[in-house]
């Protein structure tokens, strides 16, 4: 796009102002939010798909406040709708005393919603509705158990981090209570697989589906007992994997044969992130349960919803809101988030459709180029690079991964990186300008040919990995 300012950074990072503010920032923050490493600067101010620091250093932002923000960091429309709404209701507890952005935001849902979802549960996060789809499906057939894949991640309640599966173990270390009512199976993925060492994918992903038939569900569990199946449409904090079509089209088999709800969570894929409105549209999955939150609030105000079956739903004696679950405010930005993702035929969809393209245009020949480049997806706006250390072994590189990061950081590209993985992500606006994403993944492949030229030391393995950071206090 002509005319177009590319971000650019001035200073070390952090910069002086950046280093005097954390400083006071660790003084009275709990330890845990001490280590700076990843993000070694303090913002200033957010527009649109740039973060400025305080020390005037410029990024292109592909954190986009953790997926919440698909229009934009600010979006003004969806502001808008927030503000006029507090005005006129302020905090109100939807739960009890009904209001119109209620009910104008659940017959939004209910008309865009994949086939068959009709009613709607109100929520104030993504951890708070996974666990209210749990109850869910439990209620609904009055079975004990759910089955679940190992590698996702589905919020930080305490049930959650105790039972459910998470990216990485450490998530739950030292606070996890190990609780019953929940069966694991690994999350397809087609880069690498249990059992293969060293082999290079395509791997067929039924092998997974082989597995859990063929031992879980004779050795583990009977499927009478099996409740629901939770499960994210495309794993992201896990290193966005990708089910495959027939993956999708039997794991619905199982669940029809056996009477098992599909609890769908999207809300991490929800809302655009994948090019379409749900991911499940993409994949023609049919849940019985889908799960929002994160996109769900369009950078409004916080907000998450269970969306149901007539069957799970419709004659419910769960309690599943709270407090500030779709205060109006909310509720009317995220009406206001959903009408900006259909606006002008749905564009902002099409170009998260084309941004998915470039960075297969962009970054897919890094994996010829670079022998630690193992892998590159993308889902949409949700693109996962895989550091391996060689092609032959293709076990993790952690190391390489936090290296490219801070070489891109040192060249205006702010990507998720967290201590202890090994796929660096992107998942900008959906609304970033195409020239402003393919400046960005060129300046990720500098940085993998920075790093490539002199690879740092891979810890002996992933169990084995130290601190995050020398003096950091965060996950010793």
């Amino acid at each position: 796009m002509a005319g177009t300012t590319y971000p650019a950074v001035r200073t070390e990072l952090p910069g002086p102002r950046s280093r005097q503010l954390l400083e006071r920032l660790d003084r009275v923050l709990i330890s845990s939010l001490t280590d700076h490493d990843e993000v070694p600067f303090v913002e200033a101010r957010k527009s649109d798909w740039v973060i400025d620091d305080v020390d005037g250093n410029t990024f292109a932002d592909h954190v986009s406040a953790w997926g919440t923000t698909q229009l934009g960091a600010t979006p003004r429309a969806v502001l808008r709708a927030v503000a006029e709404a507090q005005a006129r209701y302020g905090m109100e507890i939807t739960d009890y005393i009904p209001n119109e952005p209620e009910l104008e935001l659940a017959e939004l849902l209910v008309r865009i919603a994949p086939p068959g979802l009709s009613r709607v549960a109100v929520g104030v996060s993504g951890t708070l509705v996974v666990e209210g789809g749990v109850k869910l499906a439990r209620e609904a057939t009055g079975r004990p158990m759910i089955l679940t894949f190992y590698g996702q991640y589905h919020g930080e309640g305490t049930y959650l981090t105790a039972g459910v599966s998470t990216d990485l173990a450490e998530v739950t270390t030292q606070h996890a209570q190990y609780v019953a009512g929940l069966v694991f199976t690994p999350y397809p993925n087609a880069f690498r697989a249990p059992f293969h060492r060293g082999a290079a994918g395509p791997f067929d992903d039924a092998m997974y589906l082989d597995y859990l038939e063929d031992w879980v569900l004779v050795h583990q569990v009977e499927p009478e007992q099996i409740a629901g199946v939770l499960i994210e449409p495309v794993l992201g904090e896990g290193g966005v994997l990708i089910p495959s079509p027939p993956f999708w089209a039997r794991l619905q088999g199982l669940c029809r044969r056996w009477g098992w709800k599909l609890i769908l969570d999207e809300v991490q894929t929800g809302m655009g992130r994948c090019g379409r409105m749900f991911a499940a549209e993409r994949y023609a999955i049919e849940p019985d349960i889908m799960l929002l939150g994160k996109g769900f609030a369009g950078g409004g105000a916080p907000i998450g919803a269970i969306l149901g079956t007539e069957e799970v739903m419709g004659s419910s004696d769960l309690h599943l809101g709270g407090t500030f679950a779709w205060t109006p405010a909310a509720a009317a930005g995220a009406i206001a988030s959903i009408e900006g993702l259909l606006a002008d035929d749905g564009a902002a969809l099409a170009n998260a459709r084309a941004i998915e393209a470039a960075a297969h245009e962009e970054l897919d020949p890094l994996v010829e180029r670079f022998e630690q480049v193992g892998d590159v997806r993308a889902s949409g706006a949700l693109i996962g690079i895989e550091f391996v250390r060689d092609r032959a072994s293709l076990d993790p590189a952690p190391a390489f991964h936090r290296a490219v990061h801070l070489q891109a950081l040192r060249r205006g590209v702010l990507g998720i990186t967290q201590w202890g993985k090994w796929v660096y992500r992107l998942q900008p606006a959906l609304t970033m300008p195409l020239d402003l994403f393919r400046w960005s993944c060129a300046r990720i492949a500098e940085a993998v040919e920075e790093v490539a030229a002199s690879p740092p030391p891979e810890p002996p393995s992933l169990l084995e990995r130290g601190a995050p950071v020398e003096g950091g206090a965060r996950r010793r």
